[in-house]
């Protein structure tokens, strides 16, 4: 991202977007049992639904953004949480401060540095990943979500991201957002092998 973007983002936020977003993504919710607890890395956390829910549960969270109105709204949140919020731009590059149990990677698109990342899961550590898919074309459906293809991935994508990791939950096609609009999700979960496995 730019320093334009930066600016962008920093002006949603401080406009209130998100504001009626609190709830984490409705696929880690549902799935926390599948998610070995420890250090977890929330990545273009936004003001932080998912972090918080994370540590409200257990994780210590490291949570990068772009967006410093973002992670200041989150920390007025989050008093009395373990989370550690980092300022960054993740297009250009992240050296995470540790190495992970659980990456969680919601509506940011950054392939290459989520197959990067990888290397930083524990044995026994899980990915988890929602993106906006290209969209289907079912007749008579309004899908909701990015209008610029950048901002989503094709069918198969998250599975070749998955490679060499044991899959246990792909999921593409139309979901419906807690806020009851549709949209089409390509969901991911996949964790690599424990250390007797490896």
């Amino acid at each position: 991202m730019s320093t334009e973007d930066r600016a962008r983002w920093d002006g949603r936020y401080a406009e209130g977007a998100y504001q009626t977003r609190p709830h984490p993504s409705a696929f880690l919710a549902a799935n926390t049992a599948l998610l070995p607890l420890g250090h977890a890395l929330d990545l273009a956390c936004g003001a932080g639904r998912n972090a918080i829910f994370l540590a409200q549960r257990g994780w210590i969270v490291d949570a990068v953004d772009i967006s410093a109105v973002a992670l200041e709204r989150a920390r007025d949140r989050a008093t009395g949480l373990a989370i550690r919020w980092l300022e960054q731009d993740l297009d250009a590059g992240f050296d995470p401060p540790r190495d992970y149990d659980l990456i969680v990677n919601v509506r940011y698109v950054n392939l290459p540095l989520l197959r990067t990342l990888r290397s930083r899961l524990r044995p026994g550590g899980a990915l988890l990943v929602e993106q906006h898919l290209t969209p289907p074309a079912h007749a008579g459906v309004a899908v909701l979500g990015p209008r610029d293809s950048a901002f989503r991935v094709a069918p198969s994508t998250l599975q070749a991201v998955a490679d060499g990791l044991q899959v246990r939950r792909l999921h593409e096609g139309l979901a419906r957002d807690p806020d009851g609009s549709i949209r089409a999700l390509a969901r991911l979960i996949a964790a690599k092998r424990p250390a007797a496995q490896a």
